[in-house]
């Protein structure tokens, strides 16, 4: 090979390294779509791990296992079952390979909440009335109608990692003080309206009380050009036991749906049922439920 030759060839494998560096950025660049999860859905289903995943969501295996430290320490366990369509969230193989872990308490099955709807949601493949579980984190633009930068809450975030800017975010609103390490900077520009609440007491077998107060809390989401969407506000959904605040859910909701909290009356009664996944232990028998009006922030 001549040198007129050797140069042609360095030029063609330098030009090719660059496109594929140019197309690993791109892959980088643009937001995940249903039929991307699908396709990753089907890959976990099948064997794979977090990390084979990589290719499409770098450091996926790294932040499910920095993911899993803020929820075990800012959020609840959740059920992982859809009681409108009547079937599991994600099949036990699929939590097995995303790390997520699931154990039964008297028969009901329960996972760490924080993993569970986020990460876990997103892989969901089930479909229900509302649509698949990820939408919120696929189509609704959560982090830009709270005044964040676009791409923040999805598993290829320009800054920090997936779980803990959602954390970081809800915590912002609601008061609640957590700070995950590898949460980029947020600083939301929506304002919690309120929030209704009910203080619960429970029976444990032992016949030791347990009380505690559940808070579901209304955000004004702002609208975002080139969004068409009936959705008004976040719903963020927490628990407190024992003084300890730890976060259960939080999803878009149209007006009709949060006008059933806006004008929500005050109650007392023993008929406290836990909503949106939240995971009490079944053994656990309520003794009393007092739950406020719509209470406005301050």
């Amino acid at each position: 090979m001549n040198s007129f030759d050797s140069r042609a060839a360095v030029f063609v494998v330098a030009a090719a390294l660059s496109a594929c560096a140019f197309a690993a950025r791109a892959r980088a660049r643009r937001p995940l779509g249903y039929a991307d999860y699908a396709r990753l859905y089907a890959r976990l289903a099948s064997g794979q791990t977090p990390a084979d995943l990589g290719d499409v969501v770098p450091k996926l295996a790294g932040d499910l296992k920095d993911a899993a430290v803020v929820s075990r320490r800012w959020w609840t366990d959740s059920t992982p079952y859809d009681e409108l369509a009547h079937r599991e969230i994600l099949p036990d193989g699929v939590l097995d390979a995303l790390g997520i872990p699931h154990e039964r308490t008297a028969g009901v099955e329960h996972v760490p909440a924080g993993l569970m709807h986020t990460y876990g949601y997103l892989f969901s493949q089930l479909q229900t009335a509302y649509g698949l579980k990820g939408k919120r984190w696929v189509e609704s633009r959560l982090d830009e109608r709270l005044g964040l930068p676009a791409g923040m809450f999805s598993p290829r975030p320009p800054a920090g990692e997936f779980l803990s800017n959602v954390t970081a975010a809800l915590s912002a609103l609601t008061g609640l003080d957590a700070r995950p390490p590898r949460a980029a900077a947020l600083a939301p520009r929506a304002r919690r309206l309120g929030a209704v609440e009910e203080s619960v007491r429970w029976r444990r077998p032992d016949g030791a009380e347990v009380s505690g107060v559940v808070r579901t809390h209304l955000v004004p989401l702002a609208p975002v050009p080139g969004l068409k969407t009936d959705d008004a506000y976040l719903l963020i959904y927490e628990l407190e036991l024992s003084g300890e605040r730890r976060l259960v859910t939080a999803f878009p909701v149209q007006e009709g749906f949060a006008r059933t909290f806006l004008d929500a009356k005050p109650v007392a009664d023993a008929a406290f049922r836990p909503r949106f996944n939240l995971y009490v232990d079944p053994t656990w028998v309520v003794l009393e439920r007092r739950r406020s009006g719509f209470i406005p922030a301050r």
